[in-house]
């Protein structure tokens, strides 16, 4: 299943912490892709919101390193988006 994390900024700078977020995320999965920065909004308020993709059959797995996220990016919540199945051509 692919997956779409939402992660906004830290509640406390107001700024993406982008390279800590990938750093724990790295550490999980080998593979997963970084999209360009998108502007969201949480709790009426404007925020910039880093995208990430991954593709796992282990959502325990990817459940717990949102909630890693969580605590190291201190945010109040992190939006997942199930997509569906990826398939990868000519592996």
């Amino acid at each position: 299943m692919t997956y779409r994390l939402y992660i906004g900024s830290n509640n406390r700078t107001g700024k993406v912490e982008d390279k800590k977020a990938i750093g724990i995320i790295a550490k999980q999965f080998e593979g997963f892709t970084v999209l360009p920065m998108g502007l969201g909004y949480w709790q009426g308020k404007q925020e910039a919101t880093l995208q990430v993709e991954i593709e796992t059959a282990d959502k325990k797995k990817l459940i717990g390193t949102v909630k890693t996220l969580l605590k190291a990016l201190k945010q109040d919540a992190i939006g997942v988006l199930a997509i569906g199945k990826m398939d990868f051509v000519g592996v």
